[in-house]
């Protein structure tokens, strides 16, 4: 038996032509229940509102927002806010949504089916703030002047919603950063006053009194030196007063009258008198050299005090040499002639001889400026006391300068941290108050509808294009497999291949189909 001949694109026209009503009564059967279909579906119509985000209208250099979020997590956080239960359940008792099912669907599978129909959508690029300047909010309903009422609604929750977020944000802000303010300050405070407190316990001890301290020590150590020599001059004088008075004592009395006093051995004139001015002279001489060399330790050679004592030291100098040379000669003969009259007059056992009135007056004079000097040489020691005492005061407060200083750091540290932190947050409170400022008056960054939401002609479901496309695939499918199915069936020979194809005998004649000839006709 010979194979069968496969069917060309010319069998299936064919096929079609002569199967056509198989394909086109199925196919014109399945459109008109397209329209039928698409007339019987409920229509859902949705409106779009495009919302505008405004910038803040001064600029950040000069207020900062306290809302830093991108407009997508803003919008996240409101979207939350407007599509909870209580909103929603509002928006439908306003626009009497849903009453078709109102009876039969409770409040939640109402809100839930809204929330569904609600789409909120950033315009731009989600990853980048600055691209996120507008978004738009749909929503999609059976009544197309409902759908676009509630679409407007929507965008007016979401304004009013963003400004008072931002508001309770700034709000909020500055109340914290206020109360945080005020926390700091009270611990600014305890350390100002433990800083204050150890001051006042330390006086004297501070690093910064260092300095001082040293010099005061130095002035001190300086003034002790000064009382020291000051009491060695004193006990100076005291002992040449007192030397003065010891030869007054042991000096053989003379007879007293108007005259000048006269020595009685050689009946010259008593030199008692000049003697006490030479004397002087001398311990000026001594007080004057002391005098240099306290001036020479403190002074330079060129010092108007040097040079004024030594012009005084070099005029008295001269005196005082001829003064020692010539109390030296008198010594000399006085020491002859008392050996003269001890050799040629016998001493008994005689009363000694009372004072004259000159000696008297003199021992009297030199008492006086002894008990001075002693009385001077017993304040400077007292003051050379107290010196002491201040000096040890001093070095005790230098000494325990370091450790104050190691103690004055901690506390200054801490109280040097807090006050920083105080500036910050006192310029974070400024820049808080500004941005509630800017906020309540409407000057932040806003939401403006940028294009409202009109009322939608022609319904988003359902898609009309693509239920007919729909029917006519199935209409399609209909006459294509009917036309299949007879064909099938059909038995009949419908060529000359054919007959040969199945019998396997030549054919040798064929008689042609006078129908459609005359039809061709």
């Amino acid at each position: 038996m010979p194979e069968q001949t496969p069917l060309n694109i010319h069998d299936y026209l064919a096929i079609g032509l002569r199967r056509k009503w198989y394909i086109l009564i199925p196919l014109i059967v399945c459109v008109l229940g397209s329209f039928g279909v698409y007339k019987y579906l409920p229509k859902v119509y949705q409106a779009t509102t495009l919302i505008l985000v405004q910038p803040q209208r001064v600029p950040e250099a000069y207020v900062r927002p306290t809302v830093t979020e991108t407009v997508a997590s803003r919008l996240n956080t409101i979207s939350q806010e407007i599509l909870s239960r209580t909103r929603l359940e509002q928006v439908i008792l306003e626009f009497s949504l849903y009453p078709e099912i109102r009876n039969k669907v409770p409040m939640e599978g109402m809100v839930e089916m809204m929330r569904r129909a609600i789409e909120v959508k950033v315009q731009g690029n989600p990853r980048s703030d600055r691209d996120q300047n507008s978004f738009s909010i749909s929503h999609e309903g059976r009544d197309p002047r409902t759908v676009m009422m509630v679409t407007n609604k929507l965008a007016s929750l979401f304004i009013e919603e963003n400004l008072k977020v931002r508001e309770l944000r700034a709000e909020g802000t500055s109340a914290f950063i206020t109360k945080e303010l005020a926390a700091v300050e009270e611990q600014l405070k305890k350390k100002e006053a433990d800083l204050r407190l150890f001051r006042e316990r330390n006086m004297g001890q501070l690093p910064q009194q260092l300095d001082a301290n040293l010099r005061i020590l130095d002035q001190l150590q300086q003034q002790i030196k000064t009382t020291s020599e000051n009491i060695r001059a004193a006990e100076d004088r005291n002992i040449v007063i007192q030397n003065q008075i010891e030869m007054l004592k042991k000096r053989e009395p003379v007879q007293t009258s108007r005259e000048v006093p006269r020595d009685p051995v050689s009946g010259l004139e008593s030199p008692t008198a000049e003697r006490v001015r030479e004397d002087s002279l001398v311990v000026q001489l001594n007080l004057l050299k002391r005098d240099l060399n306290n001036a020479q330790s403190r002074y330079k050679e060129t010092h108007p005090d040097v040079i004024d004592l030594k012009k005084k030291i070099e005029n008295l100098e001269p005196k005082v040499k001829e003064i020692l040379e010539k109390q030296g000669v008198e010594r000399e003969t006085r020491a002859r002639d008392f050996r003269v009259r001890q050799e040629g007059v016998i001493v008994g056992n005689l009363p000694p001889p009372a004072p004259d009135l000159e000696t008297q007056r003199l021992l009297t004079q030199y008492t006086e400026q002894y008990n001075a000097a002693a009385l001077e040489a017993k304040r400077f020691r007292e003051e050379e006391k107290g010196l002491k005492d201040q000096i040890n005061l001093y070095q005790r407060r230098i000494e325990n300068t370091p450790k104050r200083e190691q103690e004055l750091t901690l506390l200054t540290r801490d109280y040097d941290l807090m006050k920083i932190n105080y500036q910050s947050l006192l310029e974070k409170k400024i820049q808080a108050q500004l941005a509630e400022n800017l906020e309540r008056k409407q000057q932040g960054e806003q939401f403006k509808i940028l294009d409202p939401a009109r009322v939608p002609v022609t319904p988003i479901r359902p898609d009309r294009n693509r239920i007919l496309l729909i029917g006519v695939a199935i209409g399609l499918a209909l006459g294509v497999g009917l036309t299949w199915f007879k064909e099938t069936m059909n038995q009949s020979f419908k060529t000359v291949s054919d007959v040969e194809s199945e019998l396997g005998l030549t054919v040798l004649a064929a008689i042609p189909n006078l129908k459609k000839e005359k039809k061709a006709a």
